[in-house]
């Protein structure tokens, strides 16, 4: 019998086989780890006992695939909701500011959240402010965004360096995993547009309470099998097999073939290839993009907000679990995050921990002092890396071959490598094999 054949349990596969699942379409899942859930998992810390997540994922009330997809399986109940968008940050000469916005209709929330906050001078304001209003015409200005970076198109809107530093880069850096000197700006100013200017809702942060995997990928495996679908994992997938033009076989690597009636082929660019030869001219010129984290036990409570970003330091984001977590125990329990994080991943694991104490140290003061346990997470290929050069080399979901379909965060999405664009992607390829 048949399958439609999707290779890669990352969060674009899932996606696909759960909406072609929920269509009573038979599915069967490759996935050459031991476990599901590609860049974005959790795992049982054998000392603590505590759920870790492979690194710290953030969502906004605008992802509307993936809270769509949350609610098809079952777990949207797993977020914790800021109560309205709000940010706090920590300047490394101002201390600790808000950048919070209102309950108005958009775009009158942004600027009184600009006009509010401490984290700029006037003067820095009315530049911030200018910079919205370019973005509420982005559709005009798209065709000259798709050359620049994100730093020269904040300086062409006469963003000040303090600005740059202070709000701008942390936003470059988390939303898209990359320096601003290398972002694509359309992908920025897309995300921000989204953000900030279609909804005043869209902003609010949404943070998984439970980890990753329960929040994700146990719920979709067990979806996909209820369906009569199936998860094979340390099933490596080799090739592809075509006959008249269309796929037919997909080839494991114990020698066996599976006979498919559609495949979606839902691997990172570095892995593509073999499978879809045809790509290997656009895939080589995608880099991955890395990120690290860091996670800190204490005795006792280091943080009073649920995160926090950090201006001039080399942590960015800080996260207290215990805030989030829909479990509370004793101690404290913090998640630091390092993104675009090249010159911190083959650093040692103890001069990591030694860099980032220091830096949680001098934002939090005494309350970060001696942690009693620490550990470093490695995401060496979190995200490919978003530069103006490689937006036009994004294949799209369809390829020349009528049953062979593509997803990923890095295929044609229009977003940068996040969470919305996995699940945005897997969806496109299931309504593509629909079709």
């Amino acid at each position: 019998m048949r399958t439609i054949a999707v290779i890669g349990a990352g969060l674009a596969g899932l996606s696909a086989a759960v909406e072609l699942s929920l269509q009573g379409i038979p599915v069967t899942v490759f996935e050459q780890r031991p476990r599901a859930g590609g860049r974005a998992y959790s795992f049982v810390d054998a000392e603590s006992g505590e759920t870790v997540d492979n690194g710290q994922h953030a969502m906004i009330g605008g992802y509307a695939a993936t809270l769509r997809l949350l609610d098809l399986i079952g777990s949207r109940e797993h977020l914790w909701k800021q109560p309205r968008p709000s940010l706090v940050f920590h300047h490394p000469e101002r201390g600790f500011s808000d950048f919070s916005l209102p309950h108005l209709p958009s775009p009158f929330h942004l600027v009184a959240g600009i006009l509010s906050t401490r984290l700029f001078t006037l003067s820095d304001k009315m530049r911030l402010l200018s910079a919205g209003g370019t973005l509420r015409h982005l559709g005009a200005h798209e065709k000259t965004l798709e050359q620049l970076t994100a730093d020269q198109w904040l300086r062409s809107l006469g963003q000040t360096d303090e600005a740059r530093r202070s709000f701008w880069e942390p936003l470059v850096v988390a939303i898209m995993n990359e320096r601003s000197e290398k972002a694509s700006a359309l992908l920025f100013a897309r995300c921000l547009y989204h953000a900030f200017i279609e909804s005043e809702q869209n902003a609010t942060l949404l943070l998984p309470s439970v980890g990753l995997s329960e929040l994700f990928v146990d719920p979709a495996c067990a979806l996909i099998e209820r369906s009569g679908g199936s998860v094979r994992l340390q099933t490596r997938v080799t090739a592809i097999t075509m006959e008249g033009g269309i796929a037919r076989r997909v080839l494991i690597a114990d020698g066996t073939s599976v006979e498919v009636s559609s495949v979606i082929v839902a691997v990172p660019p570095w892995s593509v290839v073999p499978l879809v030869p045809s790509l290997a001219d656009h895939a080589g010129a995608f880099t991955a993009s890395p990120i690290v984290s860091i996670h800190f036990w204490f005795e006792d409570q280091v943080m009073e907000s649920p995160l926090v970003g950090i201006i001039g330091r080399t942590v960015q984001w800080v996260f207290d679990r215990r805030k989030i977590a829909e479990k509370t125990r004793g101690g404290g329990h913090i998640s630091c995050v390092v993104s675009s994080a090249e010159e911190l991943v083959d650093k040692e694991n103890k001069e990591i921990l030694k860099i980032a104490e220091a830096d949680i140290s001098t934002v939090f003061g005494k309350n970060a002092l001696r942690p009693t346990r620490g550990m470093v997470i490695r995401e060496r290929k979190a995200t490919f890396s978003p530069e103006p050069a490689v937006e036009h080399l994004r294949p799209q979901t369809k390829t020349a071959i009528p049953n062979l379909f593509l997803a990923g965060d890095w295929t044609n999405t229009g977003l940068p490598g996040t969470l919305e664009g996995a699940v945005l992607s897997g969806r496109m390829a299931a309504e593509a094999v629909r079709a």
